[in-house]
């Protein structure tokens, strides 16, 4: 299971071998960092009964990887009980620090990580807070904070930017009913004020938009992501890639864009060798990238996104694609749109595109690349390397992929919905894109050239 499950059994002490090789024995005079460090040395040889000696008839145990706190002794131990079942024997809870000032501490706050095999396990760090009851020396409160595998960074003040005002007004509304005004209602007014006077949609419609991408982000990260292998589509889950998967994506990458395959075929070695890739998965590979790397001149002329940290978001999306364009976009929807005098941006620094909200030289470079890359793409995977065989034969191999590969698969789901942001923001940012913004990446390429 994920990283994130097995956490939520905490960490272990680093005294090892003494720790799974003695059985202590709690006392009401142990501190709360010796009944802490017992829990842990008991779930690591996953010995239920001996963990649960450390606990409390009367515990509340919060983990936020749960919506639901756990009370009593009888749900902590069916929460022990299924973390013991379903990690593997050879991984470990580590302690790293502890906040302990002596033998009489009935509370310590620990930092942890998790180990496979010796070695730290990718986003299973956390910290902890426990105390310990006076009365029975045992465990009595516990609450875990475990890492996000999401590394938002800046993204995260911005998160917090445009949900604070909803937030705010939904307490204020309910703390009215409740007949207790913590918010001056001229504030309220002027809330609702903001909202009107910075763009179109009302607060309500932004906010069901938002929850509407958050719900196709989540959707999109379980099924192409996240689901077991084969199910509800072909292939393995990010978690459990096999290595031959894993390669060719690292091929596909080292061929971005046709850089060093088009570099070989002139002879010019410099940087190496480009790793063989079947054209056809290859020729998808940078067709995807490209009509997602021609996206940012839209995403900076987007009134709405100006607040936002686009071209880091755009940078991963480069990488991870809609599974980070699909969040982008659930923040972008719930961004109120503030009032823009394009004119006072003249002399500021940075491109047309995201001074003046209007295309500029980027987007000639980007709707250049994009054509030639693309034509580039379509040769590779109908023409490239005879020995693959004729169209019937690549046709063939497509069809095998959608059947077994859910990486390609996840591409082709990319170009889907590349294709419905390229006509949303078209229509957005030009009402005589007419047409183009409905032609599929093609249509892109000769908007921003023109």
């Amino acid at each position: 299971r994920d990283a994130t499950r097995t956490a939520r059994v905490h960490a272990r002490s680093p005294m090892r071998i003494e720790s799974r090789r003695h059985h202590q024995n709690i006392v009401p005079t142990a501190s709360a960092d010796d009944v802490v460090r017992e829990m842990y040395a008991a779930i690591n040889v996953r010995d239920v009964e001996r963990a649960l000696q450390c606990v409390d008839d009367d515990i509340v145990y919060e983990d936020f990887n749960f919506p639901e706190k756990f009370v009593g002794k009888a749900a902590v131990r069916k929460l022990f009980e299924e973390s013991c079942s379903g990690i593997p024997d050879e991984m470990d809870f580590v302690i790293d620090r502890a906040t302990t000032n002596g033998p009489e501490d009935t509370s310590v706050g620990m930092t942890w990580h998790v180990e496979l095999l010796g070695e730290p396990f990718p986003n299973a760090r956390g910290a902890s807070f426990y105390e310990i009851s006076k009365e029975s020396g045992k465990l009595i409160y516990a609450r875990d904070v475990v890492e996000s595998p999401a590394k938002l960074g800046e993204a995260s003040f911005s998160i917090i930017r445009v949900v604070a005002p909803l937030v705010k007004k939904q307490i204020a509304a309910r703390q009215a009913k409740q007949g207790v005004i913590n918010v001056p209602a001229k504030s309220n007014e002027k809330l609702t004020a903001d909202v009107v006077a910075r763009g179109g949609e009302s607060e309500a419609s932004n906010a069901l938009t938002s929850a509407a991408f958050w719900l196709a982000g989540a959707a999109y990260w379980y099924v192409l992501l996240l689901s077991p292998s084969d199910n509800p589509i072909p292939g393995d889950p990010a978690y459990a890639i096999k290595p031959e998967t894993l390669q060719e994506v690292i091929a596909s990458s080292t061929d971005f864009f046709f850089v060093l395959p088009v570099l070989n075929k002139f002879g010019i070695n410099a940087l190496g060798d480009a790793p063989y890739v079947h054209p056809v998965s290859l020729g998808v590979f940078n067709f995807a990238e490209t009509f997602i790397f021609m996206l940012l001149p839209l995403l900076l002329m987007d009134k709405r996104g100006r607040d936002l940290p686009t071209t880091k978001m755009w940078s991963i999306g480069m990488f991870l694609t809609n599974a980070v364009l699909l969040p982008y976009m659930a923040i972008r929807a719930a961004t109120p749109v503030e009032s823009w005098d394009p004119a006072s941006n003249t002399d500021a620094e940075g491109s047309t595109e995201s001074r003046l909200g209007k295309k500029g030289l980027m987007s000639k470079a980007f709707g250049l690349a994009g054509l030639g890359i693309g034509a580039l793409s379509v040769y590779w995977t109908l023409f490239e390397d005879p020995s693959v065989g004729g169209f019937a034969e690549r046709a063939e191999y497509f069809n095998t992929l959608m059947h077994t590969d859910r990486v390609s698969v996840a591409f082709v789901v990319d170009i889907a919905l590349v294709c419905i942001w390229q006509a949303y923001f078209m229509n957005k940012l030009d009402k005589e894109a007419g047409a183009l913004a409905y032609i599929p990446y093609w249509g892109l390429c000769i908007w921003l050239l023109l």
